[in-house]
């Protein structure tokens, strides 16, 4: 299998960007899939086309567009379902050999415990069987999912670091070990994937930038203002949780936001998964005092 012809699907996201800036490095030929209204402009580097789709995903209207492609990113919300199996549909119809979905998760959604604290993840593990059953009936099709943990340079505050203030907030001890990535790595797998088609098909994949603890951020944070001790206030884990699904089942979307906090720093050391794909993809560790560098630049 080769691939050479990749269409992404929300270049304009969050993630969206790293991931097309590394297969333009991997020389991939590149499509951007776009909703038909979308009003971003399309000033993607040299060589990049666009194709616009219908606001319905209809599959045939996606097939159309998919025809002749190899692969398909998606990047869109990983709870939207219904439109990834509707592009997983269009796929088989075009012949595409690949789909990688939108399954980049701060924590191992499969798990029972990340479902009980947020119940939409168990709409990534239908979705993975649903792209497994379609893989068994329709074999020049496949898949990877690929789970990079928390994208430890999107947003701080994401991460509950506050750097302007200087202060953090920190699970127990700290000393839990968890996988974090950044945009750039999680791009870049993305890339090593589709250029190692035989060894990554209908597979889950857990990469990292480096694994460390709460307090390893911390103190790197710390380092890179000056030294400065920051305010840290510390949350028994198993309280935190209880009350975060309380306010989750009174409606309050952050305490979903915290719950994924909880799960992404406690249950994602991916050195521990067997899908643990750093050596299959090629890739090294990085510095977390690099990555907390160029956080901290941004905020000076």
């Amino acid at each position: 299998m080769s691939i050479k012809k990749v269409c992404l699907l929300g270049a304009d996201g969050t993630l969206g960007p790293s991931i097309l800036q590394a297969l333009v490095d991997c020389k991939f030929n590149v499509t951007i899939l776009k909703r038909s209204s979308s009003k971003s402009p399309d000033n993607y580097p040299s060589g990049v086309v666009t194709a616009k789709v219908d606001e319905k995903f209809a599959v045939d209207d996606l097939a159309s567009v998919l025809e002749g492609q190899d692969a398909l990113v998606v990047t869109i919300k990983g709870t939207q379902v219904d439109i990834q199996k509707r592009l997983a549909d269009a796929c088989i119809k075009a012949s595409v050999k690949r789909l990688i979905p939108a399954d980049f998760g701060s924590c191992d959604s499969s798990s029972d415990h990340a479902q009980d604290c947020v119940p939409l993840f168990a709409n990534k593990t239908e979705l993975r069987a649903y792209l497994g059953d379609l893989a068994s009936e329709h074999p020049s099709f496949t898949y990877t999912s690929l789970v990079s943990g928390h994208f430890f340079d999107w947003d701080p505050v994401f991460l509950h670091l506050w750097p302007k203030e200087r202060r953090a907030e920190l699970l127990d001890a700290g000393d839990v070990k968890a996988s974090y990535s950044t945009l750039v790595r999680v791009g870049e797998a993305t890339a090593r994937i589709l250029q190692r088609p035989s060894e990554t098909a209908n597979k889950t994949l857990f990469v990292q930038s480096f694994c460390v603890t709460q307090q390893d951020i911390i103190n790197s944070f710390e380092r890179a203002s000056g030294g400065e001790k920051w305010a840290v206030t510390p949350y028994d884990s198993v309280e935190y949780e209880r009350e975060q699904k309380a306010k989750r089942d009174a409606g309050e979307k952050e305490a979903i936001e915290n719950l994924v906090w909880l799960l992404g720093a406690l249950e994602s050391d991916w050195e521990k998964k067997d899908g643990f794909a750093m050596e299959l993809l090629g890739l090294q560790d990085e510095s977390v005092d690099d990555a907390v560098q160029s956080i901290w630049k941004e905020y000076q």
